[in-house]
Order: C-alpha cells, then sequence, then structure tokens
C-alpha cells in the first residue's frame, strides 16, 4: 500500500501531465510525440536538452521536468509556469490602455497583410526571439 507521500507525488505527476498534454495539444498536436517533443525542446532550449526517455515520462506522468526545462516549456508554449507545474493560474499584471492600443494596432496591422507577408514576419519574429535565449 503506498503512503500518502506517494500518493500525492502520483497525483502531481499525473495533473503535470493532463496540462502539459493540454498545453501541447493546443500549441501543435504533433508534439504530443516523445520524439517530436524531446526534437523541438532542443531547438529551443541553447542550456538544456531532453531526449526521448525523458519526454516519454513526462507525457505518461512518470516524471516532472526541471524548474529550468519547465520555464523553457512555459515559454515556448506560451503557457504561465505556474500554471504548467501547479495549475495555478498566473495573476495578469495590469496592461495600459496606451500598451492594449499597441498591441491592438499591431494585431489588426498584421491581419491585413498578404499570407507571404504573414510567414515572413512570423519567421522573422522566431529567429529574433530565438536568438534571444
Amino acid at each position: 500500500m503506498k503512503s500518502s507521500a506517494e500518493r500525492t507525488a502520483v497525483l502531481e505527476k499525473t495533473a503535470f501531465t493532463e496540462r502539459l498534454k493540454q498545453a501541447l495539444g493546443d500549441f501543435d498536436p504533433e508534439l504530443l510525440s516523445p520524439t517530436v517533443l524531446a526534437r523541438e525542446f532542443k531547438r529551443r532550449s541553447r542550456h538544456s536538452s531532453v531526449g526521448v526517455t525523458a519526454a516519454h515520462k513526462w507525457l505518461t506522468g512518470e516524471a516532472i521536468p526541471t524548474q529550468e526545462k519547465l520555464l523553457v516549456l512555459a515559454k515556448w508554449l506560451q503557457v504561465p509556469v505556474q500554471w504548467l507545474r501547479f495549475g495555478e493560474p498566473e495573476v495578469q499584471p495590469k496592461v495600459s490602455g496606451r500598451e492594449q492600443r499597441r498591441t491592438d494596432k499591431l494585431v489588426s496591422d498584421f491581419a491585413e497583410l498578404s499570407e507571404r507577408d504573414k510567414l515572413l514576419l512570423e519567421k522573422l519574429v522566431r529567429e529574433m526571439l530565438h536568438t534571444k535565449e
């Protein structure tokens, strides 16, 4: 019979796995494959890598990533790290009206671009973000 601590650990891993699968599925369903997840993680992290076995363990509730890897996952999947690890919602900082208008204008301008230009801009932004890491 499992102790209370062991049951809690299993529940934590299971809950993490469900949140991870949700975030991966929302971002790109192909990432639900351990092989694809490991490969794409390596592409986004300069300081840490993940093997297929580790990715499999994350997806099957056998393990929870280290904090460093959680940060990479959360940033990449565009979810709050607190939510990914613990299921806690992130408190969103208030955005000024000026900042919101700026964001709204960018979204509106982006929508007016041709499909070709949208793809070019997406590639440029991803490259700029990738070089920051």
